[in-house]
Formats: structure tokens, sequence, C-alpha cells
């Protein structure tokens, strides 16, 4: 999916070790689909050069040199070319000045000059980025609109261990992506994602489980991130980079308890539930304590199974949306099992997924019928399918 296709981002680049790591978040845009243009302090010109950025973006970056008022290389000119404004990384020197409304550099006269969403990724020394005056500059900022990418914990340039490394690129991306797809809708609601297959333990090693690679329930969480909402994932699956709520389950109990206490949490907003998790059907009918030797098994064993709980029928309904997964082999009977789900279990929603050519367990690729209010098929990567998914359900909302 081209998220950021021709969207213009403004990457703004700060004195720090850190300086290098641009260049991959530089890369990751362009990839997907933003024109990236730079903007540099003579610090940041210390650890790296501008040329790199020219040959990854394909365009002159503006700096203390290049600075012309014979076309747009300027503060004012990039300040209205640009739809976001990222800074990364952006050193406590920035970050304060930002907040004093100082103006002593092209960076920052290009960031007040700027009326596009804004993006700011810090990196420093734990004692600089966790200073009283810091915290109280980052959190006047956030208050006027300024969005924070926080900082990583681990080793420090400067031989500390601590909090202020630059978040990774993947996660600025995405925070990115968030700026320029949030609405008004998704960002007054909550996201909660069931992701992956469940395992249901025989002993203390072994489990029955099944071939969910959980894909489509991390398309569905992205989508509803980059939308704006506040997103939940439950399950043993999760993209280590999305900044989401996430709560580890492997069981289908683990994962009704775990859907309890977010349900309950969020119970005064309009909650949507995606259940895309492949809940195992079955579970060992009794669990057996420590390992089970096979020597003592024999060369063939009969384990006994029990149906395993039904978490959507089970689950408090009330102030959620709930979408159900139904994937069927069978293309002749599919559409009538979905339906038959949505009744029986009380869903407003299903979405129907018949494995074939297109889609398959583990593959990027993925066809959906989209089963609500009215019906729609959706065909291609599974973060464009959950995205436009979502945005159906939005206008059928309206």
């Amino acid at each position: 999916m081209g998220l950021l296709k021709d969207r213009r981002i403004l990457l703004g680049v700060t004195g720090g070790i850190a300086a290098y790591k641009a260049l991959y978040l530089a890369r990751l845009l362009i990839k997907n689909g933003a024109i990236v243009r730079v903007v540099m302090t003579s610090a940041a010109r210390r650890f790296i050069g501008e040329l790199s950025f020219e040959a990854i973006s394909s365009h002159k970056v503006l700096t203390d040199n290049s600075e012309s008022w014979a076309n747009d290389l300027n503060h004012i000119g990039f300040a209205k070319w640009a739809e976001l404004f990222i800074i990364a990384p952006a050193s406590v020197n920035t970050i304060n000045k930002i907040a004093c409304g100082v103006a002593d550099n092209l960076l920052l006269q290009t960031f007040i000059a700027c009326d596009a969403p804004k993006l700011i990724a810090g990196a420093a020394n734990s004692a600089m980025i966790e200073n009283a005056i810091t915290k109280q500059n980052i959190e006047k900022l956030t208050a006027i609109g300024v969005n924070f990418v926080k900082s990583g914990y681990g080793a420090l340039a400067c031989g500390d261990e601590g909090i202020g490394r630059l978040a990774k690129a993947e996660t600025i991306f995405y925070e990115a992506c968030r700026a320029l797809h949030k609405n008004v809708f998704w960002q007054a609601r909550t996201a909660i994602v069931t992701c992956g297959g469940t395992r249901e333990p025989i002993d203390d090693v072994r489990a029955i489980g099944n071939l969910s690679s959980g894909k489509t329930a991390i398309g569905f969480a992205k989508a509803a991130f980059f939308l704006g909402a506040k997103v939940y994932t439950i399950g043993n699956v999760k993209d280590e980079f999305l900044p989401t709520r996430h709560i580890e389950a492997d069981s289908a109990c683990q994962m009704k308890e775990a859907l309890d206490r977010v349900i309950a949490q969020n119970g005064d907003t309009k909650s949507y539930l995606f259940m895309a998790a492949a809940v195992g059907d079955w579970a060992a009918a009794n669990k057996i304590d420590g390992k089970m030797k096979k020597e003592e098994v024999g060369a063939t064993w009969n384990l006994s199974l029990r149906q395993n709980m039904d978490i959507l029928s089970a689950i408090d309904k009330q102030n959620l949306y709930v979408v159900g997964f139904k994937a069927e082999i069978d293309p002749q009977n599919a559409y009538a099992s979905a339906i038959k789900m949505k009744n029986n279990k009380r869903l407003d929603a299903v979405c129907l997924n018949v494995i074939g050519d297109i889609a398959r367990f583990g593959g990027d690729e993925t066809k959906i019928t989209l089963i609500a209010k009215s019906e729609s098929e959706f065909i291609g990567d599974k973060l464009s399918v959950a995205y436009n998914i979502l945005r159906t359900l939005e206008k059928e909302s309206a």
C-alpha cells in the first residue's frame, strides 16, 4: 500500500550522533510513496553530510549554505510546501528553543513558519531529555498540537544506559502515517483487534494450534492506528514497531479475560472489536502438568478434546460494534455460513475470507467480502483491504 503516495514530508535533522538514522527514515518514507525534502542545522552537518540526503531524496537540502530566494529553497518556501514536518532526531536544544519561540537557525525558522502537522522525535542523553525544563517544554508543545514520538531505552552514545535513544525509524514512520491519515471519526473511537491463532495447552510444553499468521489482524491494527483510533491488540502476534497497547494472550481463556478487561476499561466510548484471531475450536479435555514422556505413552496416543469457548457469543456487546471474521474453504457454502455466524452471534458485520488462490494462510494478499449494512468486496494487500474496510464502516456510521 502506498501509504504516503505523493504526500509532501519535510524532514528536519538536528545535531547528534543519531543524525545518520534519519537517512533510513527518509528512505522508508520515500519507499512508501512520499516526496521528501530535508532541512539541516549546521550542527547536524557536523555528523552527516547533506549529499547523502540529496542522493536519497533527489532534492536539494536546505542549509545555511544552500538557501536561495531565487526559488523556494528557503524557510518560507519549504514551510508552505510541507504537508507534514518531522524533526528526527530533535536535540534537546531544538526542543527547548521551539517551546520558547526561538528562531535563530533555518530549521527553527521553517518550523515556526509551517502550518502543517508537526512530529518531533527526540534523541539525547537521559539527563537532558528527562530534565524538568525539557519535560515541561514537551508538555507545552504537546498542548498546542505538536506530536512527540517517545524516545527509546537502551545504550546511549555517551556510554550511559537509559531513555533517550531515537525511536526506531519504523515507529516514526507509523506516526507519520497517523498524522496524515487520522480523522475525527476514528480519533473518537477505540479499536480492539484480536491477533494470531490461539494455542491450547496439552501439557507444559505442547499445545494445539492452527495455521493463522495474524497478518490480517495486524493489517486492521495498523489501519485503525493510522486513522487515529486508540488501538489495543490482544493475542500472540504483534508488530513490534506499532505503538499500540498490546496484551499477550495464547489461549481462548486468556483472550476472553483480556477482552473483558479492555471492554470494561473503554465502556464509556464507542469501541470497535475486530475479532480477527483464529480461536481454536477445540482444547485438550484435561491439561497434563509437566511434560508428558513419549516413552510412557507408547507408539500411539488418543487425545481427548473438548469444545472450546465461543468468545464472540460470550462477550458483553453493549457499546461495541463487533466485526467477526469467517475463514472458509468451501466457496459454495461460505456466504451462508457467514450470514449464519452474523445472525447467531449478534454481530454488526462479518469479514468473509474464502481460502484459495488469492487468500492464503500466511500470504500478504487477501480477498474479503464485508457483510455489514451493505456488502462490499475488497482485494489487495492485507493492510489496504483493512484500511478500505474501516473507511467503509466509517461511511456506514454517518
